[in-house]
């Protein structure tokens, strides 16, 4: 009866290292064969043409596409959607974080003075997080894409 036990007890180990080894090795190579998890950033700072700071300019995240993922010659072209947006705080300064390695542009805009600016970043393994700076081209040039409301000029 003991012999049978020890049969039993045995077989019950071997089956529960198998099983315990099988775990084992499956969560080691979906480790590798899964994409990079989301967990860069991209900061941005934007500036207007005299390197002052832009608080409250419009900025906007998109995917940025490869010329092989461009449609076919007779499709008609779709507009490419926002990943996600946000405005800067008093610094001129907004973070987009829980980003996936990838090609990135961000576009930038101020209503006030109807300037824009735009730039591509890469966020990779060796670069995370990346810091890139955007300058606003002024549409106005009376103030300078200033960051505040135009004073009133003397006449």
């Amino acid at each position: 009866m003991f012999r049978s036990i020890n049969s039993v007890a045995l077989a019950f180990a071997l089956f529960a290292l198998a099983v315990f080894a099988s775990h084992a090795v499956k969560a080691d190579d979906s480790a590798t064969s899964q994409p990079s998890a989301s967990n860069g950033s991209i900061t941005v700072t934007v500036v207007d043409s005299d390197s002052k700071p832009v608080a409250k300019a419009s900025l906007k995240l998109y995917a940025k596409k490869k010329k092989s993922d461009s449609q076919d010659a007779g499709a008609t072209p779709t507009k490419a959607k926002a990943l996600a947006s946000g405005r800067t705080d008093a610094d001129g300064k907004f973070t987009f974080s829980g980003l996936a390695s990838g090609d990135y542009k961000v576009n930038a805009s101020f209503k006030k003075t109807g300037s824009k600016g735009s730039a591509t970043v890469s966020v990779t393994d060796d670069s995370a997080n990346p810091t890139i700076t955007i300058n606003l081209a002024t549409a106005d040039s009376g103030n300078g894409g200033a960051t505040t409301a135009p004073t009133a000029q003397a006449q």
